[in-house]
């Protein structure tokens, strides 16, 4: 029992360890394909909390806006790069989230879209599992994922990642074909590499707010009252 307790400790740690403070330097590569199946390639450093940083203004997000939350006409439009495994992540959606819902989103001000950027291979299968969602099921999915991180990031068998993709209306079978659609995996692949290579990722969280006023991105974690000054010091800009 010691020496289980032991291992579950150390993997807890390293998963904290993983994703802290945007530590994570990943290489060109990231997820690819051999032999038909999803492997993740990484390196890893450490780094601190860096932004808001200009990049481009004609920068092109190309990323699927089917989930984004918020109205289309918002002055602007936050990408928020996350994994689903990444414990800072789940302390932004689930802490920090809410608040900007309440003070910019729903009042028409800021528009979310969530980018999946996978970090391990269970992530990778939460990332397509919630790809498989309604549209009005997908953010509690995504809550109900960051919540539970640790009962289903150690499950390799992925017993508790369907039950809760079950929970939001995708069943057995369909779990079983979300997390083997290789389009999907290639679109999160996608998605995954152009943070890395044109987006200067260094890990996870990352936020790109965009507007007319240009494109500024936000690597690592990121405090509500930071988050609230910038906001409103870009919004009244745009006015």
């Amino acid at each position: 029992m010691e020496i289980w307790m032991k291992k579950i400790s150390n993997l807890l740690s390293f998963m904290v360890i993983f994703c802290i403070s945007g530590v994570f330097y990943f290489n060109y590569k990231g997820f690819v394909y051999e032999n038909g199946q999803i492997i993740l390639q990484k390196q890893a450093a450490y780094a601190t909390e860096i932004g808001p940083v200009v990049l481009p203004a004609n920068l092109a997000v190309n990323v699927s806006t089917k989930y984004a939350l918020g109205a289309s006409n918002a002055p602007l439009t936050l990408y928020e790069y996350s994994s689903l495994s990444c414990p800072h992540c789940a302390d932004f959606h689930l802490d920090i989230m809410p608040k900007l819902k309440e003070d910019y989103i729903d009042k028409g001000l800021l528009r979310v879209v969530f980018v999946n950027f996978p970090l391990d291979k269970n992530s990778m299968k939460a990332a397509l599992l919630s790809e498989c969602m309604t549209y009005e099921n997908y953010f509690g999915f995504l809550d109900e994922l960051f919540s539970s991180q640790r009962s289903w990031w150690m499950d390799n068998d992925n017993e508790q990642l369907f039950r809760y993709a079950a929970e939001y209306g995708v069943g057995y079978d369909e779990a079983l074909a979300c997390i083997s659609n290789q389009t999907v995996a290639q679109e999160i692949i996608t998605n995954r590499q152009d943070g890395i290579m044109r987006l200067k990722m260094q890990g996870t969280p990352a936020f790109l707010f965009s507007g007319a006023d240009g494109n500024e991105i936000f690597y690592g974690v990121v405090k509500y009252v930071k988050l609230k000054e910038y906001l409103d010091n870009r919004l009244a800009n745009l006015q």
